[in-house]
């Protein structure tokens, strides 16, 4: 499987494969949340299409989801946990933490051992627009950053999709 993640640079397959593994489960952005950022490759979202983390092989479901949690912890700031259950897709596991100056942030994490993917989606309880533009203010890249964090501290890989795009195969009409 992380082969063809790692060979396969046809962005149309990539995203079949993620919606496949259970990347799915996860919500989509919500069109008026510019920053978010989410594993769910559905078509026509404003969000950005993040790669799930990889599960190494020698790591269990178990181990997977109190590492991810540590990780948590360990880079956000005040963390509040909302969920944390067993799902038939896999360990949901929510979280809420500070966003900066514009209030709190939501994380959400899928651990789909069987997929050997961690999807998530992170995104700002409330977003700032100024009048009379519809421009979004706030930390832009601030949700981009706190996955990175938590992937740097876990050291998990996250295949980078936005590299893995070729337009020249991405069919637009």
């Amino acid at each position: 499987m992380l082969d063809l993640l790692l060979n396969r640079s046809n962005y149309l397959f990539l995203c079949h494969v993620l919606y496949l593994y259970g990347c799915s489960k996860i919500r989509t952005c919500p069109s008026s949340n510019p920053g978010c950022v989410c594993t769910n490759p559905t078509v026509g979202a404003s969000s950005s299409v993040a790669s799930p983390l990889i599960i190494p092989d020698s790591t269990s479901a178990q181990a997977a989801a109190q590492s991810l949690r540590q990780a948590i912890l360990k880079t956000q700031k005040n963390v509040s946990f909302k969920a944390d259950q067993q799902t038939p897709h896999g360990q949901y596991i929510e979280a809420e933490v500070d966003g900066g100056r514009f209030g709190r942030d939501v994380m959400e994490f899928l651990v789909n051992k069987e997929a050997g993917v961690v999807a998530y989606r992170c995104v700002a309880t409330k977003v700032t627009f100024i009048y009379p533009f519809t421009t979004a203010i706030g930390d832009s890249r601030g949700q981009e950053q706190r996955i990175a964090a938590i992937a740097q501290d876990l050291g998990w890989y996250a295949p980078d999709v936005s590299s893995s795009i070729d337009f020249d195969d991405v069919d637009v009409n």
